[in-house]
């Protein structure tokens, strides 16, 4: 996963890496769903100039787990 954010300083996640358009990043796929939009305050290092930040989702253990809900 890739956090991007777009000139207007929009916080994506995306399920893989971003190409950059012109103004935002684009999904490979366009379109598809595979991207989240984040709150704008998080991860300030990530920016419009800079390219985009692969990150992992970490569950800890015993998280999920089957009867919890």
């Amino acid at each position: 996963m890739y956090l991007a954010r777009d000139k207007n300083n929009d916080l994506y996640l995306f399920g893989r890496k971003p190409v950059r358009g012109k103004e935002c990043w684009w999904a490979e796929g366009g379109i598809d769903g595979s991207y989240l939009k984040m709150e704008n305050s998080l991860y300030p290092q990530v920016t419009w100039d800079s390219e985009p930040l692969l990150v992992a989702l970490v569950i800890p253990a015993g998280e999920g787990s089957e009867g919890r809900v």
